[in-house]
């Protein structure tokens, strides 16, 4: 019994084993966040279709899944393997791929769906035909769980777009487009986030029209591949160009796609295909603010600036697109007003009042304009400008006929203003806005015109630029050069006949003044002399004027004056009336000269004089002077003396007590009587030193006043008749026929004896010598 008890613990000891092993063979444990797969080893059926997952009851790895919680087996059929489930974030998506199914029909890149409780449901999955490969259904955020050996779940972020943004999409599955188109025709997808409604509703693979507004979505990014680009911005004062990518044919001859109504600034682009659109240049524009676009079917092309015309200028425009032109004469299209297209900026308007391409009648004013540069172009101009003193003439082009208003004196047709032709009214002075591609404009002074035929001058209006130096051959074949000055001046009412008659201003003077003046000067010069142009100068002017006035007077101009600036001579004619007019007027200036002298001589004698007569004065007045200082001397020393000599006395008389009184009284009139013969002397001699001062002063100027040899003769002249020089013989015998002595010149010339005897006294040299009588 022990033995038997002995040998039975053992196999107690295998048997717990045993059940422990199948216990754990049989039972699951499955967490919270956990699921388990399985895997059945024996005793199934094996699996067909060619799949590599199994369903229930089929050996292979098993579809379906365990979650949490305690699961009891078969012993030893399982092998359970532990996962934890699938988490999608709150910005996340899980794209799936079933790893075995049925196959995907040809030409289809995406499996059906089918119901499977989102892939949770493997058994589901392939009972109801799932396909392998790529899923259309995503899943949300949240837990899954899924057999990761059925499906692989790739975790992708959502699609944000922001407010800056636009989301253009392209589909990679579905339907081909239609023939000759671009873009999907949109279908209901909730905005791309149903993939299988998309396909299911006939969605098109490749671009799509509608575009993802900002937001969060939840899009099959294997199926839908989605750019964010920037919101479309058109700048204040610009407009933007579209051109659409995908539309209809633009029709034949025409440059811009038709307008389309309801596509909001090309926002909604299912409108523009729906609605007809055309691929191509677009007629509208974008306006000044924020578009989400679709770039990828409307391509901003550009971003232009608004037209600005000046507050000075007109825009001139030409339209590209409309109607042709048909008549032959006409240079621009119909004239439409500019309220009817809005100064052009409503190009379907314009286009719906039948408006022609072309060059336009009517201008644009000042301002800023929103203009399809490809519908119109425009060109800013000046206005005209029309100053003081000068009128313009217009001649159109364009406009209905009008009735000429003018004689027969006028070689064009002059029409009311605003009808074809010249017009009869010229426009004053200011700024006018005028097409000048449609009209004509010639601008007339009606001021005085000052014509100047000469090489060196123009006046400032520069009319006469081409005027050059008249050339004439006179009457004795010189070849004379004439400059000439003509006046003219033309009325304001009458400057449209001249420009119907002549063409311009400029016109006028080279085809009628130029060859008037030239031809008249040239024929007057023919019959007068070279030199006679100067003393024929008047008359040749009066006859000019004459000629000049019945000229202009046909074209409606009046000739004011004409005048004859210079007159230049051949060199050769010149230098010999020159040369006798400088001898001519060489000798008057000698004689001229000669009398200058004579009056220069006494006016320097008259003031030597004049000069010489204060210092006479002042000698004069400096010896009376003197003479008085003496006196006044000479009297003072004769009452000092006598002064002295009554103090002698009465001392002596007083005294007369000593001799030795009388002896210094009589010293002291000795002494007083010496002083006072002293002083006088010195007055006396200050006296005459004073007058010969005064007479050297007086020869000193009498010298520079009449020069040291004609003052010399005075002096000699003057000395010979205060001594009463004899200066003739009273013997004087002569030869008749001369000799060395010079005796016969002396008979011969009385005068020359005085010269010589005055010759030899002023020199003191003996000049000549009478000879002695012959020895016999």
């Amino acid at each position: 019994m022990l033995s038997l008890l002995v040998a039975g613990v053992p196999l107690l000891a295998i048997a717990a084993l045993a059940l422990l092993i199948l216990l754990y063979q049989s039972v699951a444990i499955v967490g919270g966040e956990q699921f388990i797969t399985l895997e059945r080893r024996w005793f199934g059926r094996a699996m067909t279709d060619g799949r590599t997952i199994a369903l229930a009851n089929e050996v292979g790895v098993q579809a379906r899944t365990l979650g949490p919680g305690v699961h009891f087996f078969v012993p030893f059929i399982y092998k359970t393997q532990k996962h934890r489930f699938f988490n999608i974030g709150e910005s996340q998506i899980g794209i799936v791929q079933a790893v075995t199914g049925l196959p995907i029909p040809p030409g289809q890149y995406f499996a059906k769906t089918v119901d499977c409780n989102i892939f949770q449901d493997g058994e589901a999955f392939l009972r109801n035909g799932g396909e392998k490969g790529p899923q259309l259904t995503i899943l949300p955020p949240g837990e899954y769980q899924i057999n990761p050996l059925l499906f692989t779940v790739s975790i992708e972020s959502a699609v944000l777009i922001d407010e800056k943004q636009v989301g253009i999409v392209e589909a990679v599955a579905g339907r081909p487009c239609a023939t000759g188109r671009i873009f999907a025709d949109p279908v209901e997808c909730d905005a791309y986030q149903d993939a299988d409604a998309f396909l299911r509703n006939g969605g098109q693979k490749g671009p799509q029209i509608r575009v993802l507004p900002p937001g969060n979505y939840r899009i099959n990014t294997a199926l839908f591949k989605v750019e964010m680009r920037p919101v479309t911005i058109i700048p204040n004062g610009h407009i933007g160009l579209i051109t659409a990518m995908d539309g209809g044919r633009i029709m034949e001859g025409s440059l811009l796609s038709r307008k389309i109504e309801g596509h909001s600034n090309f926002e909604n682009g299912q409108a523009f295909i729906l609605n007809g659109g055309q691929k191509g240049h677009q007629l509208d524009v974008l306006m000044p603010g924020t578009y989400r676009i679709n770039t990828a079917l409307f391509n901003v092309k550009a971003v232009v600036p608004w037209t600005n015309i000046a507050a000075d200028s007109v825009g001139i425009v030409t339209v590209l697109e409309g109607r042709p032109i048909m008549k032959a004469r006409e240079i621009a299209a119909e004239e439409l007003g500019l309220d009817v297209h809005n100064n052009f900026q409503d190009a379907a308007a314009f286009l719906a009042a039948g408006g022609q391409k072309g060059l336009q009648i009517p201008v644009l004013r000042s301002g800023n304009y929103a203009i399809n540069p490809w519908f119109a172009s425009i060109e800013p101009v000046p206005m005209v400008e029309v100053k003081i003193g000068e009128c313009a003439v217009v001649t159109s082009f364009v406009g209905e006929e009008g009735e000429d208003t003018t004689d027969s004196n006028v070689n064009a047709k002059i029409v009311a203003n605003g009808k074809r032709g010249i017009w009869a009214e010229p426009l004053g002075p200011g700024r006018h806005p005028l097409n000048t591609k449609v009209c004509k404009v010639d601008k007339v002074p009606t001021t005085q015109i000052l014509l100047n035929w000469a090489d060196s001058q123009n006046s400032a209006h520069k009319l006469d630029s081409e005027l050059k130096t008249i050339t004439l051959r006179t009457a004795d074949a010189f070849n004379v050069s004439m400059d000439v000055s003509v006046i003219i001046h033309i009325a304001m009412a009458d400057a449209p006949k001249v420009v119907a008659n002549l063409g311009s201003v400029d016109n006028m003077i080279s085809q009628v003044l130029e060859p008037a003046i030239s031809s008249h000067f040239r024929n007057s010069a023919q019959a007068v002399k070279a030199l006679d142009l100067y003393t024929k100068r008047a008359e040749l002017q009066a006859h000019a004027k004459e000629h000049l006035q019945s000229v202009l007077r046909v074209h409606h101009i009046e000739s004011k004056d004409t005048m004859i600036a210079d007159v230049v001579l051949p060199s050769e004619l010149t230098r010999t009336v020159t040369d006798r007019q400088i001898a001519e007027q060489e000798r008057i200036t000698y004689a001229t000269q000669k009398q200058a002298q004579e009056e220069r001589k006494m006016l320097e004698n008259a003031k030597a004089q004049a000069n010489m007569q204060p210092k006479v004065v002042e000698s004069e007045r400096g010896v009376e002077i003197a003479k008085n200082l003496a006196n006044a001397e000479i009297e003072k020393s004769m009452g000092d003396s006598r002064a002295i000599e009554v103090r002698a006395e009465g001392a002596s008389k007083a005294t007369k007590v000593t001799a030795g009184a009388q002896a210094e009284a009589t010293r002291v009139n000795a002494l007083a009587d010496a002083e006072a013969i002293e002083k006088k002397g010195l007055a006396e001699a200050l006296v005459i030193l004073e007058q010969g001062k005064s007479t050297a002063e007086s020869y000193k100027l009498q010298v520079n006043a009449m020069g040291k040899e004609v003052f010399g003769q005075i002096q000699v002249v003057d000395k010979i008749s205060a001594n009463k020089l004899k200066l003739i013989p009273d013997v004087y015998i002569g030869g008749s026929s001369g000799g060395a002595g010079g005796g016969g010149q002396g008979g011969e010339n009385p005068n020359a004896l005085i010269s010589v005897a005055l010759l030899q006294y002023l020199t003191g040299r003996k000049v000549f010598t009478v000879p002695e009588a012959p020895q016999e």
